[in-house]
């Protein structure tokens, strides 16, 4: 029969991209005066991103719009927000940003060599270690289903295979 638990996976793009790098962006921008805004903006539009393979960035497009922004902006900012948040956010915030950044690629990986080693030693690790991060933050995420969906992850990738190929998107 159908269990909707084991046959819905998780949904990568809109738990990763439009759930936690949204979260942690909007709450980033949402802490920092006028000053600190400008000084994001000039880190966003003076980054080199060429070997990112990536357009130069609009910082005040990424600032000013944090909550409208599309699942290719998020993509972008899970790649560049450890160059451009180290001073601007405290060391908790900044430490749950570096851990969602390493979770991030694991998680919308389209190829995987050895499924389990990707599995144990990385996807695992790295959604352990972005949780608790997130909870020496803060406790209130937790609220968000999406913290409780990724622990789901690793046992959908071993079912359907990479996260990014079940995608909606």
């Amino acid at each position: 029969g159908l269990d909707p638990n084991a046959d819905t996976p998780v949904e990568v793009l809109h738990t990763v991209l439009l759930g936690f790098v949204k979260y942690f962006w909007r709450d980033a921008i949402s802490l920092l005066d006028d000053g600190k805004k400008k000084k994001l903006i000039a880190r966003l539009d003076s980054l080199d991103v060429f070997d990112l393979g990536l357009p130069p960035l609009r910082g005040q497009t990424l600032v000013q719009y944090a909550g409208s922004l599309t699942g290719h902006d998020f993509r972008v900012i899970a790649q560049v927000a450890p160059a451009v948040l180290f001073d601007l956010v405290d060391n908790n915030r900044y430490e749950a940003w570096l851990a969602l950044c390493r979770l991030t690629p694991l998680a919308l990986r389209p190829e995987l060599k050895s499924l389990e080693a990707y599995l144990v030693s990385w996807l695992e690790h790295s959604i352990d270690d972005f949780l608790a991060c997130t909870a020496l933050w803060s406790k209130s995420w937790f609220n968000k289903p999406k913290f409780h969906l990724i622990l789901h992850l690793p046992r959908h990738i071993r079912r359907f295979g990479p996260a990014i190929l079940f995608a909606t998107e």
